[in-house]
């Protein structure tokens, strides 16, 4: 499972990156650390708008919910859900029916147990470009967007600096964000994409030990200061 994402880079990138743009370009700021144990909002591409970049809480929650983010997740966290839950959990079934996303971060943080501790990789594209990750998501009673990341087993790459779980989620290349997105789909396709992710080039950091304080201010926390040499 990955519970903490980073969207460290800036707007003018994200928008060149991906040939779409910001429905709500004013409320966007970068953030290094993203913790999903913390109400907190991620940026997503939507099947119903495919050529605007908006937001949404990081949690998924039944459509049309009424009651608040913490009430649900303290009940049942949704924050990653596996191709198993799309397919017999009503309510997520439903999600993944109409409802699919490519959520945007410039990297995802894992987790590797060793020697009785546990360390931090901060995983990124090589070339350092903001990437999709596949999701879904529904949209509350209120209006406002809710989202999950959608894992799968770890490839060999990903295993080798996160043990914690056997879980990590997909990235979805821009070449087939549209078979993402897409309307008229077809199902195997996309159980195809979840089953057999395609394959990226990766690299990860070494975090140091101070990282995840909570006196590092967000500018710093991606700071070649706090990567093990």
């Amino acid at each position: 499972m990955i519970y903490k994402l980073s969207n460290a880079v800036e707007r003018k990138q994200i928008e060149e990156e991906f040939g779409v743009h910001f429905k709500y370009p004013h409320l966007y700021t970068p953030s290094a650390l993203i913790d999903g144990f913390r109400e907190t909002n991620v940026c997503i591409v939507t099947m119903q708008n495919k050529r605007k970049i908006s937001f949404a809480i990081w949690g998924l929650m039944p459509q049309n919910f009424k009651e608040d983010w913490h009430i649900f997740q303290n009940n049942a966290n949704t924050l990653n859900v596996q191709l198993e839950d799309l397919e017999k959990v009503k309510w997520m079934k439903e999600s993944f029916v109409k409802r699919r996303c490519l959520v945007i971060v410039s990297g995802f943080y894992t987790h590797l147990l060793k020697n009785g501790k546990t360390y931090t990789y901060y995983v990124t594209l090589q070339n350092g470009r903001p990437f999709y990750l596949a999701g879904v998501y529904n949209v509350l009673e209120d209006g406002f967007q809710c989202c999950a990341l959608i894992t799968t087993k770890t490839n060999t790459l990903i295993s080798s600096y996160h043990d914690i779980s056997n879980l990590a989620p997909i990235i979805i290349p821009k070449a087939q964000a549209d078979l993402w997105l897409v309307d008229e789909f077809d199902i195997d396709n996309l159980k195809d994409i979840i089953n057999n992710p395609p394959e990226v080039k990766l690299k990860a950091h070494l975090m140091a030990d101070e990282f995840f304080k909570d006196t590092i201010p967000q500018d710093s926390i991606l700071s070649p200061d706090f990567f093990e040499k």
